[in-house]
């Protein structure tokens, strides 16, 4: 029995890795960066009976995918996506590169709908955090380009078109003005509407709407001290709540925030109110300022939101600090400053969930931006995404993400039904202008693969 397992195992270890050397070329050529003489030698082992588009070898087709993106040959690259997901629907390599080739070939929105399946991907996924990072970069471009036309319409926006539900959060001004503290005002913004994101029956703007706004209507933080300013920026958003107010940090360690709660609409403050507690007690002042605003807006919250909204604490002062420099550099685009803050947030309070989500973003977008992430297809033969269809979440970005795809009407979003995978996006006629996905995928070699016009 003994020598005929060994004789099996033996057969197993050979034949595994014949399989395996098939790939050490083209592995290894791919390593280099010569995404060429990879291509050839991908395309020559994922052939069936000389047809490539027969091939159903997903990690000789991932390698040709892979090869024809670094080449520039971006239809291409997406053809081949499109065969690896009608084999295997959740397959995140495939996801990923066909997004960044849809980028290229300038169908943001059909690539932004791919990206938005990183939600049923496991978070220990390879390309998990790249997905994530890339539809989190788009629907934030659409967002800073509402701003803008919000701007040029502004004389045909009227208060009909503001929802009642709708609610956002301006950035606390530093009363004092001690420099060491301004970037505070963002970081309060930051948390208030994380927790309010937790709020079903409320569609919370993101921050970066108001950081647009400001940019393009040349106002500083100082620029909401203006009391014409706070309802006219709520009108833009399309807010029809507004919570601002101002913070005072005292050299006795003591802070004192004042909070207003603006019905737009109305035209009227629901309420104004100060907080005042010893400046460790800031975390949980946040709290009690976002529980105040959700009680006059008259919404009663289920067990499992209040859960959600007070468990969402910060502990390190310190480490607030750095998070809040960090979303500074951030804004700035320079990643690898913002990085080093987020970095030292989580170091000085392991359970930053908001420093940990911006650390991953900003180190996913980095490597984008820089062209250092890794091609990662050798390790996802089997690829990691939730079985029963439904989407992974946290307490703070992933919610304010679906917040966010739900409110720009990205249309379809993934969930229990999404039974097709990704390829019921790239499929899906509705979101095709001409005819070429009706084409052949890959021709037979030597010929190139069929390509759409531009």
């Amino acid at each position: 029995m003994k020598i005929k397992f060994f004789i099996l195992s033996a057969i197993f270890l050979l034949i595994s890795g014949c399989s395996s050397s098939r790939y050490m070329v083209a592995d290894r050529l791919m390593k280099e960066s010569d995404y060429q003489n990879a291509l050839d030698e991908y395309i020559r082992i994922a052939q069936r009976d000389g047809i490539l588009s027969m091939s159903q070898d997903i990690r000789a087709l991932s390698g040709s995918m892979i090869a024809y993106y670094h080449l520039g040959k971006y239809k291409n690259s997406f053809a081949v996506s499109k065969q690896i997901l009608a084999i295997d629907k959740y397959n995140s390599s495939a996801i990923f590169y066909a997004g960044m080739s849809l980028e290229m070939l300038n169908k943001k929105t059909l690539a932004r709908k791919l990206y938005r399946f990183y939600t049923v991907l496991s978070r220990f996924d390879p390309y998990y955090k790249l997905i994530k990072a890339k539809f989190n970069q788009l629907v934030k471009a659409e967002i800073g380009q509402r701003a803008e036309l919000a701007i040029q319409m502004e004389d045909k926006i009227s208060l009909d078109q503001i929802e009642a539900n709708t609610i956002a959060v301006l950035y606390f001004l530093n009363v004092v003005d001690d420099p060491d503290w301004n970037s505070l005002s963002k970081g309060l913004a930051e948390m208030m509407i994380t927790d309010l994101s937790q709020v079903k029956s409320l569609k919370v703007l993101e921050r970066i709407y108001l950081q647009k706004l400001l940019d393009e209507m040349e106002l500083g933080t100082s620029g909401l001290a203006d009391e014409n300013t706070v309802p006219r920026l709520g009108r833009l958003m399309k807010a029809n709540n507004l919570i601002n107010g101002g913070f005072t940090i005292k050299s006795s360690n003591n802070v004192a925030i004042t909070a207003n709660l603006l019905d737009v609409k109305a035209g009227a403050n629901l309420q104004s109110k100060d907080f005042n507690g010893n400046l460790n007690e800031i975390f949980d002042i946040e709290k009690q300022i976002v529980f105040s605003a959700i009680d006059q807006m008259g919404i009663q919250l289920t067990v499992e939101e209040r859960k959600r909204i007070a468990s969402n604490m910060i502990k390190n002062l310190t480490a607030f600090k750095a998070f809040c420099k960090g979303l500074d550099e951030y804004d700035l685009g320079n990643f690898s400053s913002a990085l080093s803050y987020f970095q030292e947030a989580t170091r000085l309070d392991p359970g930053f969930t908001l420093a940990w989500d911006y650390f991953d973003l900003t180190e996913a977008l980095q490597s984008i931006e820089q062209g250092t992430f890794i091609s990662r297809y050798f390790d996802l033969s089997k690829p990691g995404f939730l079985k029963d269809g439904t989407m992974a979440n946290s307490i703070s970005t992933q919610s304010r993400l679906n917040q966010l795809s739900q409110n720009l009407d990205l249309g379809y979003l993934p969930g229990n039904d999404s039974r097709n995978g990704a390829s019921e996006i790239i499929f899906d006629e509705r979101f095709w202008d001409d005819d070429w996905r009706t084409r052949d995928l890959l021709a037979a070699p030597p010929l190139p693969p069929l390509t759409p016009n531009n």
